[in-house]
This record gives C-alpha cells, structure tokens and sequence, in this order.
C-alpha cells in the first residue's frame, strides 16, 4: 500500500512536471510567432492568455503534419544508386555531393553517429516517348511522363529523429507566423498607400481652391474648374472611407492579434502534406502496370504552402562519417 502511494505520487510530480514544461514551451512559441508577425501585437491586453489556445491547435496541426511525413531513408554518397527509394531523388552523385555539403555547413555538434533531417525538392515531369508492352504487342512511341527532383534542400538537420522533427514541427510553426506577418504587412501597405492618397488629394483641392478664389477676383468662375473641385471632393470623402476601413481592421494591436489568431486557428488552410505515391521505372518514367519487375514504388510528402509554394519531402539519415 505505502509502495503504490509512493509510485503514484512520483506519477503525479512526473506528469505536473511535464505539464510545465509543456506550458514554458507553447509560452516560448507565442512569442516566437508574436516576434514574426508583429511585434506590436504585445501592447494588446493579455496577448499570450489569448493566443495560448489558437497556438496550441496550431502545434498540435503541426505535429501531426510532420509525423506523416515517409522516411527516414538512408542517404549515402556512395551506395544511393543501389536503394530504389533514393535514386530516383538525384540525377547524378554531384547533386548527392551537394546536400552533403549543406549539412557540413551546418556543423551540427555531438557525437551521435546518424545524423537527420528533411530533404526537400521540386518535381518536375516531362513528356518522352519509349516502347510500352500490351500484353503481346509492343507499342512503339508511347507517350509517358518522366519525372525529375530539382533544387534539392535540407531542412533542419539534427543529431536524432525526434530531433529533426521538433525542429521541423517549430519551423512549421513559423512559416504559420510568416504568412500572418505577410497578410498585416500587406494591410499596413495599403493604409500607407490610401494616407498617401488623401495627402495628394488634399493637396489637389487645396491648389484648385486657391486658384478658384483668384480667377473670381480677376475674371468669371470657370465652371470646367469647379467641376474639378467636385470630383476631388468626392473622391476625398470615399478615400476617408476606404481609410476607415483599413483602419479598423489593422491600427489597434488587438486587430493585428486577432488576424495572428485566424491564422493559427486554420493552419490546415496554408500549410498541407499530402502522400506522393509513384511508380517509376529505372528512367524514371510513372508507369501503371503493377506487373512490372524493374519498377518501384517511391512514397514522398508533397508540402504545400498558402496554395503557392510546393515541395516533394522526404526524411533522411545520414551518417556523420560520411560528411568527413
């Protein structure tokens, strides 16, 4: 009886210890984002309080994405030709070469033997032709899409896999932040833009004011020119309209908070992961019979963010010897 009571109470300093942690973190990942998107959105009332719950469905988004993401395959610079899961990725071992090199750069510290991280690329497709087998005919000049990764990157390299996707669930978070900064900077834009506006306007008026007043003391009114001043009225009036408007979205802290909020509240509408499954042959080449010996199947992540920018993705390993 005393031994459980003394295991459930280490169970409960165990989980009130975690739950801190994981307070201290999601606090550390408001201002993270805050930093991003507008740093002056900490003059609103009890911004983190308000955040908390958006940022933690945003993490908990995110984590899941990254979880779904395939691999880790083995990246070597000598043997990748041998694994189907990893030549397809490169055209040559030069290509290879080159996302070793970006992991040097990164000088990870440690000594663990395996280092991780995420490689990321565009897929391309091409149309070729070549012969394709119906049962026993073979077509000549078939078309068929051929299909290349270019612009290889590494994302986030570490010495663990759990590390690697930490990191890669706080990258995501930030590329939330990123796209919420990039809608407030366009709104403060556009109400810098309409400011500008009003002052050419006013300026406008007043110049077509004054030469008003002197034509009415030197000769007759000139209707064309208070026709003139008319339309700058009006187009004054709606352009403290649009201000307005512009205003009450964007200017109190609390506006810039709560378009932060939307975003976080929604990642699933910017930032998506869905599977790539293919086919290919040794050149490359999709295929559809299932039958065929020399083919693999290659599964990848296909990221993609604000519907604008895509990437092939896949986990890979790589050992620290390797990169000497």
């Amino acid at each position: 009886m005393f031994t459980n009571g003394i295991a459930w109470l280490r169970q409960e300093i165990s989980d009130l210890r975690r739950e801190r942690q994981q307070r201290r973190d999601l606090l550390e990942s408001v201002e993270a984002v805050v930093e991003i998107a507008d740093p002056l959105i900490r003059l609103s009332s009890r911004y983190r309080k308000n955040l908390m719950p958006s940022l933690a469905t945003a993490t908990t988004y995110c984590n899941g994405l990254v979880r779904m993401i395939p691999g880790p395959v083995r990246l070597h610079p000598k043997t990748y030709a041998d694994d189907p899961q990893v030549k397809p990725l490169f055209l040559s071992t030069a290509e290879v070469e080159n996302v070793l090199r970006q992991v040097r750069q990164a000088d990870i510290p440690g000594t663990e033997p395996e280092l991780f991280a995420l490689l990321t690329m565009t897929r391309t497709e091409k149309t070729v032709y070549g012969h394709q087998q119906q049962g026993e005919m073979t077509l000549r000049d078939v078309p068929m899409q051929a299909v290349t990764f270019v612009d290889h990157r590494l994302v986030e390299p570490a010495a663990s896999l759990e590390a690697a996707r930490s990191r890669l669930e706080r990258r995501s978070l930030e590329l939330l932040a990123i796209v919420a900064m990039e809608r407030i900077a366009t709104l403060k834009a556009n109400l810098s833009e309409l400011r500008e506006r009003r002052e050419r306007l006013t300026s406008m008026h007043r110049i077509l004011c004054g030469k008003r007043q002197t034509f009415e003391i030197l000769c007759q009114p000139d209707q064309q020119h208070a026709e003139k001043i008319r339309e700058l009225k009006t187009l004054l009036a709606e352009t403290e309209k649009e201000i307005e408007q512009a205003r009450k979205e964007l200017e109190p802290p609390n506006d810039t908070l709560a378009h932060l909020k939307r975003v976080l509240e929604l990642p699933a509408a910017i930032l998506t992961l869905h599977h790539q499954s293919l086919r290919l042959n040794w050149m490359n080449v999709i295929v559809d019979d299932q039958e065929e010996s020399e083919a693999h199947d290659l599964e990848l992540a296909e990221l993609t963010l604000n519907n604008d920018l895509q990437r092939s993705a896949i986990l890979v390993s790589l050992a620290r010897q390797d990169l000497v």
